[in-house]
Order: structure tokens, then sequence, then C-alpha cells
């Protein structure tokens, strides 16, 4: 970032010594150009006196008012105009200070240093994966300089299981894409580790995009390939079902799940309710909408790195507050969501209360979905309330 300002104010430098050479050069024109009348008008003077128009007082008298005139232009009348360069140092000496304090607080020795500190934490970090609780990272700073002497040390050793940890690394310091990379890595340098391919799932999932979670379900079918008793793999693949509103898939997962599975496990309740959760939207015990989001091609090219997705539901007869919202946090399209009576925003208001339903969705980098001028919206959808409806709606419009 500090190079990035420096090259900023030699920017400025430039223009501001342009600029100053500009009006440097305008004011001398403007002086010359008074000194050349001022000459021609005492030439006229004199012709007048030596033709008898005028006398030697009013000579006199004509010089003295024709100094007065210019006198606000021309200091003194009788020097010669000369351009002078402009007076630079100043401002070079600004220019030095201030980068010479930008190199100070973040210039690449203060990034040395901090790279050459991670590097030294590699040992404490071997400790640590050896089971030496003691070199845990007590601190999130602590874990950042773990995972920066980890990928110095993969930029010259690449390794698949190493990558897997950074990318482990990154996912505990919530930084999806940075995870995904690594992970990707991994999985170019061996396709079937099916270690690395049920974290790589795990991150994909988190993604939440329709693209993202066909690969996660790919990649845990392979896993179960190799291995079709692994209890994470199915249990991930319950939660690829359900985000996708199969639930009849993600029950199967789930159920498989449990019965490979010891009661005591401290997964077996979660994955039992996940379980129950999907049964009820089956049978239609729970009131569904299925929504996919997708995108213009248009604003897919404004589309900001990250935002927030809102999906919500009016009652088309019950004013304009929603009766169900959820977000998501996007950087793809498309998207698929699901809402529920869970979902709703005021109490009494719900999709099973409401007769028929105004469905739409708002991308924005805000965090509430108030309307904001440069937001995605779609066209709202009218649908009678029927539980289990999937239905696909585009965000075409920009918010002036």
């Amino acid at each position: 970032m500090w190079y990035l300002m420096i090259a900023l104010l030699l920017v400025f430098a430039v223009v501001f010594l342009w600029l100053a050479r500009r009006q440097q050069w305008e004011t001398w024109t403007i002086i010359q150009a008074n000194k050349e009348i001022y000459e021609s008008r005492l030439q006229e003077l004199q012709e007048d006196l030596e033709q008898g128009v005028i006398s030697e007082r009013e000579l006199l008298i004509a010089k003295q008012e024709l100094q007065k005139t210019f006198v606000t232009e021309i200091d003194n009348p009788d020097d010669v105009v000369k351009a002078k360069p402009a007076n630079i140092w100043i401002l070079a000496v600004i220019l030095v200070v201030l980068a010479g304090g930008l190199y100070l607080y973040g210039g690449s020795w203060k990034q040395q240093q901090q790279a050459d500190r991670a590097w030294d934490t590699l040992p404490l970090l071997s400790d640590w994966l050896l089971g030496d609780d003691r070199a845990a990272p007590q601190t999130e700073e602590d874990l950042w300089e773990y995972a920066l002497g980890l990928r110095q040390r993969l930029h010259d050793e690449p390794e698949e299981n190493a990558w897997t940890l950074y990318g482990r690394m990154m996912m505990q310091l919530q930084q999806l894409e940075q995870a995904l990379e690594a992970f990707e890595r991994s999985h170019r340098m061996n396709p079937n580790n099916p270690s690395n391919l049920l974290v790589y799932s795990q991150a994909l999932i988190f993604s939440g995009t329709d693209r993202d979670l066909a690969m996660a379900n790919r990649y845990l079918g392979r896993v179960l390939q190799q291995d079709n008793r692994n209890t994470e793999a199915f249990g991930l693949l319950g939660v690829v079902h359900f985000e996708r509103a199969d639930y009849e898939r993600a029950v199967t997962a789930w159920e498989m799940a449990l019965m490979m599975m010891d009661e005591q496990d401290p997964r077996y309740a979660s994955i039992q309710n996940s379980l129950q959760q999907a049964q009820d939207r089956l049978d239609g015990t729970v009131m569904t909408l299925t929504v996919t989001i997708d995108i213009s091609e248009t604003l897919r090219n404004e589309m900001p790195w990250t935002a927030n997705l809102f999906v919500f539901v009016r009652d088309p007869d019950g004013g304009s507050a929603p009766i169900a919202v959820t977000r998501q946090r996007v950087t793809d399209f498309p998207v698929t969501v699901t809402l529920t009576d869970e979902d709703m925003m005021l109490e009494g208001a719900s999709l099973s209360n409401a007769s028929s339903w105004l469905v739409g969705a708002r991308l924005t980098t805000g965090d509430t979905m108030d309307r904001r001028s440069g937001d995605f919206e779609a066209r709202p959808r009218l649908l009678e309330r029927e539980t289990g409806q999937q239905i696909r709606i585009v965000l075409t419009e920009m918010i002036p």
C-alpha cells in the first residue's frame, strides 16, 4: 500500500509543477504584454511632443499618469522582464518527508520483519500439530503468524497436506476465498485425498452458491466411493441436499449417517435434529418456499466483490413490511435459499398466515435491506400460498 501512496504523491508533484509552470508562464506573458503597451505609449507621447501636439510639461504629466496606470502590473517599468524558474524546493522537501513517513509506517522492511517472525514460528507450529498444547495459538494474531509462516514454506515446498492445513487455518480465520484456493491447490496435487475432499466440500457449502454446492456434492460422492461408511461424508452430503431443497435425499443421507454412528457421538444429536427438520419440510408440516436467485449478465459485470443478498416475502394485503426475510453473503450466482415460518419478521405474520406471497430479492453492500442507490433488485413475483413451491427470480434492475 505504501508504494501506491508514493506513486500518488509523485503524480501530485508532476501535476503541481505543471500547473506552477503554466501559471508562471501566464503571469510572465501578461507582464511582458503590459511592458510592451507601456513602451508603445511612451513612444506615442514622444512623437506628439516632436510634432508640437503637447508641451514638455504636458509630456511630464502624461508620463506620470502612465506610470501610475501600469504600476500594479509592473513594479519598475525600466526593468527587463524575464521568465524565472519555479521554486520547487519546498515541494520536494514535503514529498521526501511524506514518502519517508509512509515507508517507515508500512514499508517493505516492516513486512519483511513480520515475515521473518512468522517463519520463526514454524517449529512451534510443528509442535502444536504433534500434540503439544503449549504451542497452540493463544490469539487470532498467533494463528495469523502460523498461517503466514506456513504460506512461506508452501511457496518453496508445496505439499498437498500442508495446503489442506493452510486452508483449515483460513477457514478458522474466516478467510473463505483463501481457504477455497488452498483446498483447490491440494486437490490439484491429489484429486482423491479424502481428507482434503471433506474440508474442501465443507468450505464449498459455506460459500453456498449453486455451483459450489454441486461441486461439494461431487467431491463427497468421490469420498464415499472410497469409503462407503464415512459418516462425515454422509453428514455433509445431507447438508448439501438440504441447502438445495432436496429434502428426500437429505433424509436418506442423514439416516445413513445415524445408522453408522454411536448415540454417544457428539455429532449424533445435531444430525438427528437436522433429519427431523428435513422430514418436516418433506411431509409439508413446515411451510416452505424455495427461491433460486440469478443475476442478469449486464448487472453481473457491475456486481461488487462481496455483497448481502436479501430474499423476502410480503403479504400483498398486509402492508409493505416483509413477513419473511433471509440474508446471505454472496460472491456469485445463482444462489438457492429456502424460506419458512422461522424466517418471519413480525409476530403473527408468517408464510402460513398469508393467502398469497409477493416474493422479491435485493443485492446490497449495506447491512440492512433498505433500498439504496446502486442496489440491484428483482421484479417481485406474486404467488398463491402453497408449501414446497420452487421458483426462480432474476436481479435485473439497478436502483437509481
